[in-house]
C-alpha cells in the first residue's frame, strides 16, 4: 500500500478493475447514493461511468483500481463530476491528483464549466473541491454545488500587429 499510485485514462476494457474497487468500497450509497449499495445496480453504473469520454482511475503498481473520476456531460460545454477513492487510499493526496488531472482533461476537451453536487456533510469532499479550485455555485440544506469555471481563452489584438 505504499506504491504511489497512477492516474491514468480508462475505458470499458477496465470495467473489471473498477467493479473489482467498487465491490471492496466503503461506504456504500453514502455519497447521494453513490456507488450504488446492490452489486448488479454498482456494476451497472460503473459500466455507464465507462462511457463517459473522460474517465480517469488511479491504478497502484499491483494493477489495483484506488480511486476514479468521471465526467458527465450536460449542457454548454459543462460537465458534472464524480470522484470516489478507495477508504484505505484517502488522506494521501490521490483525490487532488485525480480532480486535478480530470480537470485537465476537461480542459483539453473543450469543457468551461466543472460541478458536483456533494452532501452539505461531506466535508472531505468539500475541502477537496474548493482546494482544486472549485467554488460554491448553491446550497440547499442537504446538498452543495460546487463548481469550477474555466478562463476565458486570451486572444492577441491584431490592432497592436
Amino acid at each position: 500500500m505504499n506504491a504511489v499510485p497512477q492516474i491514468r485514462r480508462i475505458g470499458h476494457l477496465q470495467q473489471d478493475l473498477l467493479v473489482g474497487m467498487y465491490d471492496e468500497f466503503d461506504p456504500l450509497g453514502a455519497a447521494l447514493g453513490l456507488p450504488p449499495p446492490k452489486a448488479e445496480a454498482r456494476h451497472e453504473w460503473v459500466a455507464a461511468a465507462l462511457k463517459q469520454e473522460v474517465n480517469l482511475a488511479a491504478v497502484t503498481p499491483a494493477g489495483e483500481a484506488v480511486g476514479h473520476c468521471f465526467l458527465v456531460p450536460g449542457e454548454q460545454a459543462s460537465a458534472e463530476m464524480a470522484v470516489f477513492v478507495h477508504q484505505l487510499f484517502r488522506r494521501r493526496g490521490l483525490g487532488t491528483a485525480l480532480v486535478n488531472a480530470t480537470l485537465e482533461r476537461a480542459r483539453e476537451v473543450g469543457l468551461r464549466r466543472v460541478w458536483a453536487v456533494t452532501a452539505s456533510d461531506n466535508r472531505a469532499a468539500l475541502r477537496l473541491q474548493l482546494r482544486c479550485g472549485f467554488r460554491p455555485a448553491k446550497s440547499v440544506s442537504l446538498e452543495t454545488e460546487m463548481e469550477f469555471e474555466f478562463p476565458a481563452p486570451r486572444f492577441r489584438s491584431l490592432c497592436a500587429l
